[in-house]
């Protein structure tokens, strides 16, 4: 197995190094907003505004499900946008209308701005999150939440949230899913009895989605890219058109698999079966496949989560091989899987009862598109100020489980969780 590094530097992952990035983040994030704004409050006919942080591929198709609801008649209104990259910046600005501003703290200081949308990637997640709730905005904070290193900044984020009673909704759209609600009636209404035990996977034939587009090669640092403000809080080291555009590719800014894939498979699973915060978590894997370049992210990656409700979930992935095999939730008295689920979020066929005891039956599926009814959710609880499906709380127990396996694999080491503490074990 090709040994898996934490920075380009080739240096492993350590509770040093672990807890030296976690503190450099706490830090930041302190120093960058020292201000609070309450925000204004609105009323039921007025428009909201938004701004988005980020409108790379995820952020640009939130501007463009924003400017559809918009136009349906929901009163949301595109306000500006941010971004590094001066171009990309530049082409959505014009696209939808909107101001556009070079660095995120310009565009939390205006006043016509009421949510945040923050999609950059993951290692700035929770720092402009934070960021955007000290300065009175509302925040959809893009999954994963935040980086697989920095659960403490996590946890501060939805400290930092129930104290300033920001809304914030983690963009978990199965969360908003009709379909995964009916599996979450199923499991309540005992089909299968007490649930023990999960089986899922992502599958996929190919690695386009770490090797992300270079539309310029010849990109360097300057006006039109802001390398500075893409590092945040990760290591300080030399410009790359490979490390600025497919990031993905590095585990200085994500996890692969773990944080990049399994958020779509394994959150609505949470959120279905009622589970908490982790117990234990295992993980295997790393560069099997695609060996012939600098990718430090797995390709395969296998994760295994216990939960103090004494349930089990594990997940496998591959990015060498699509064949999919059914999702399937064991309970003691049956089991439930899924028929073709390909998209996950946006749900699936059918969903097949097996009890024990009885005829096997089947409950009509639903696939939709879940991310504008997650923004609708979202725009409602601006207006009520009630608790988005996704909120920031559930966010951080969907972190717990993701940032323990991602430390558990790279420290090949077992990762548990302080519960009285809020803390993760290695």
């Amino acid at each position: 197995m090709k040994p898996v590094a934490l920075h380009s530097r080739g240096a492993q992952l350590t509770r040093r190094s672990f807890l030296k990035q976690t503190t450099r983040a706490a830090a930041t994030v302190a120093i960058a907003a020292p201000f609070v704004s309450r925000g204004r409050v609105l009323g039921a006919n007025d428009r909201i505004g938004v701004g988005f942080i980020g409108v790379g591929g995820r952020g640009r198709s939130h501007v463009n499900t924003v400017k559809k609801l918009g136009e349906s008649g929901e009163l949301v209104q595109i306000v500006a946008v941010c971004d590094a990259y001066g171009f990309r910046l530049n082409e959505v600005s014009q696209q939808v209308g909107a101001k556009a501003y070079r660095k995120h703290h310009e565009l939390l200081a205006d006043s016509n701005i009421d949510v945040v949308c923050v999609a950059t990637p993951d290692r700035l997640h929770v720092p402009q999150a934070i960021d955007a709730i000290r300065a009175g905005k509302d925040v959809y904070c893009e999954k994963p939440m935040g980086h697989w290193s920095q659960f403490d900044l996590c946890r501060t984020f939805f400290e930092e949230t129930q104290k300033l009673k920001r809304v914030v909704q983690v963009g978990n759209q199965g969360n908003s899913s009709p379909a995964w609600g009916k599996v979450r009636d199923l499991v309540q209404q005992g089909a299968v009895g007490r649930i023990q035990h999960v089986q899922a996977g992502y599958y996929r034939f190919g690695d386009w989605g770490e090797r992300m587009q270079i539309p310029d090669p010849q990109a360097k640092p300057g006006p039109e890219l802001d390398w500075d403000a893409f590092l945040g809080d990760a290591p300080k080291v030399p410009f790359t058109v490979e490390r600025f555009f497919s990031w993905r590719r590095y585990l200085d800014y994500a996890g692969g698999p773990c944080t990049d894939l399994f958020p779509h498979v394994f959150t609505p699973f949470v959120s279905a079966l009622g589970l908490n915060y982790p117990s234990l978590a295992v993980a295997s894997g790393g560069v099997f496949k695609f060996t012939t370049y600098d990718r430090e992210v797995p390709d395969t990656f296998n994760m295994c989560v216990d939960y103090p409700e004494l349930a089990s979930v594990n997940l496998v992935c591959t990015l060498s091989n699509d064949h999919v095999s059914e999702p399937a939730i064991r309970g003691d008295e049956g089991t439930l899987t899924l028929q073709n689920a390909g998209g996950w979020e946006g749900g699936f066929d059918s969903i097949t009862v097996i009890p024990h005891k009885g005829e096997r039956r089947i409950v009509p599926g639903l696939k939709t598109e879940a991310t504008p009814l997650h923004w609708k959710n979202f725009l409602s609880c601006v207006r009520t100020r009630e608790k988005p499906v996704s909120d920031v709380e559930f966010g951080l127990k969907v972190q717990a489980a993701l940032s323990m396996s991602m430390l558990a694999f790279l420290n090949r080491k077992v990762a548990t969780f302080d519960a009285a503490k809020h803390q993760i074990v290695l």
